[in-house]
Order: structure tokens, then sequence, then C-alpha cells
């Protein structure tokens, strides 16, 4: 699988090394989705994807559960967190989202159920309804553009 947003990322940000350590994911591959280890922790990759109805960038972040099912992480098995990465209209940016801020924002299973997916709001989006906007508002600490 060809790891070309994350690629963008790492030379951006200056680890271009870490590009060939990433091991791919079978599930939710379709988001360009796998595990690379950055400064000692173990990071979940995602490429998100712009929809054409609705702001922001949409990303599935699941695993298979022991029935075969989708379940969705748990809090304790994300490792560092997630990266996820959305390009839209020439600009680029990623979402480093720790585990605590995964848990806070009710992604990983724990006190909440968790999510199988969900919308990034990037800097950049504007005229958000109030829900995106507090959406936007919770993930901005972990937004960067370059």
């Amino acid at each position: 699988m060809e790891f070309r947003a994350f690629a963008e990322y790492a030379v951006a940000v200056g680890r271009p090394e870490s590009v060939g350590a990433v091991r791919p994911e079978e599930q939710n591959s379709d988001y360009e989705s796998g595990v690379v280890e950055i400064d000692g922790g173990t990071w979940h990759l995602r490429t998100a994807r712009t929809t054409p109805t609705k702001p922001g960038a949409f990303l599935a972040f699941w695993r298979r559960d022991g029935t075969g099912g989708t379940a969705p992480f748990a809090a304790d098995a994300v490792g560092a967190g997630l990266i996820v990465l959305v390009e839209q209209a020439g600009r680029r940016g990623a979402f480093r989202f720790t585990a605590e801020h995964l848990s806070a924002l009710g992604i990983t299973a724990g006190p909440r159920p968790g999510k199988r997916g969900f919308r990034v709001y990037p800097g950049w989006c504007g005229g958000l309804n109030p829900s995106a906007t507090a959406t936007q508002r919770a993930q901005a600490p972990a937004f960067d553009e370059y």
C-alpha cells in the first residue's frame, strides 16, 4: 500500500525515515490505514476523505472484534494515538490525536461507547453549523497545517 499523504507529511515535519516503517492495516485500507513508530510511540494512520455534501472530511477508525464484526478501538488499544491526514483545495494538514484526546472526544470506547468513523474539521473549514463548530474547536489542539 502506498502512503502518499503520510510520505508528504513526514517530509514536511522532517521525519522522512518513518515512511518506510509504516505497517499497513488490513481494516480501513480505503483510508490509507497503517501503523508507524514515531518517537517511541505506536501511531495509527488514516487519510481522511472529503465528501461532496458535507464540510470537513471523514475517516473510518475501527477494528474487528472477536466475532468478526466491527467495533470502536478501546481507549487502551490505540497506542500513542491517531494521525489523520487531510488535503482539501490544495491545503494539507494533520490531526495528531493522542490516545487521551481520542478518549476525550468519545472516539475510543471506554466511559462512552466510541465511534467507528468520524469527521474532522481542519482550521480552514468555515461556515460550519454549531455542532460542527464545537467539534472543530475540540479538535483544534491536534491540528497543524503544513
